[in-house]
């Protein structure tokens, strides 16, 4: 956890250094910046550049992932302009000036490779996984696990999904060996990169960066937002935009457009259930 908060801080420190290097050089104020979560990251980038379609006049940097305490830390250090979360805010940040947009709710999801043969799991299958009792696919190949953090928001989701996932989880954490990644895009490459792997993902975040990626089922139920919407698929994250009180027009009107009909049916492409 002490070393996700450190690379997390380096991370947002990168942001402010590299706000103040491009106001320095006198770069177009009409340049929006978007940090944050990773899972909202190739999203924020389509509704981009829809958005700069009808409005040429401005341009639009998403960076790398800041997780979502980190993009909200940065925009509220003004280093952004648009934080993107999958969580809600904190007391503190909501004290500090944050306001947030709940824009729509994505699947969390299990992945593999798509070379991998198997197009579902099971929950006890994840129990068994995790506590390390079940170590290959049905073809025979080895199951290998990409795991987040101690303490990241996906762990804790995977561990709430059952008292005995909570338990195979934690076991998982302390066995070596194991492959930790830090953000969801580092998650999402060791899994393409990692015959037989197994990890987290969102629906929103393999759909909008068209990622080499299957999507398991899950007891049977296909992750997707009408399952989300009649509860049938459990397991989801809620995604938010989250701005400071002196918000620019410009970036207003990007705010506006993610819930504009445009906007919603790039959010509908791209996994998400918009109420």
């Amino acid at each position: 956890m002490i070393k996700t908060r450190f690379l997390c801080s380096l991370k947002v420190s990168a942001v402010v250094a590299l706000s103040l290097s491009v106001y320095a050089t006198g770069a177009k104020a009409e340049e929006i910046m978007i940090g944050g979560t990773g899972a909202a990251l190739g999203t924020m980038q389509m509704l981009a550049d829809a958005y700069t379609k009808q409005h040429s006049d401005l341009s639009f940097k998403v960076l790398p992932s800041l997780g979502s305490g980190g993009g909200i830390k940065a925009m509220l250090a003004s280093s952004i302009q648009i934080a993107v979360s999958s969580r809600p805010l904190k007391a503190a940040e909501t004290q500090a000036g944050a306001v947030s947009f709940e824009y729509g709710s994505t699947p969390f999801v299990f992945v593999t490779p798509t070379t991998t043969k198997a197009d579902g799991i099971t929950t006890q299958n994840l129990v068994d996984i995790y506590a390390g009792h079940l170590k290959q696919w049905p073809d025979g190949g080895q199951i290998r696990l990409v795991m987040r953090p101690i303490g990241d928001s996906d762990s804790e989701i995977i561990k709430n999904i059952s008292p005995a996932m909570r338990d195979a989880k934690s076991a998982a954490e302390q066995r070596k060996g194991m492959l930790f990644t830090v953000t969801d895009q580092e998650t999402a490459d060791s899994i393409e990169t990692t015959p037989g792997a197994l990890g987290p993902s969102t629906l929103a975040l393999v759909l909008s960066e068209k990622r080499s990626l299957k999507i398991l089922s899950l007891d049977g139920v296909v992750p997707d937002a009408k399952s989300i919407a009649d509860g049938t698929y459990p397991l989801f994250k809620r995604m938010y935009i989250v701005t400071g009180p002196k918000l620019s027009p410009a970036a207003q009107g990007f705010v506006k457009f993610v819930g504009s009909p445009a906007g919603r049916d790039i959010l509908t492409q791209t996994g998400h259930w918009v109420k």
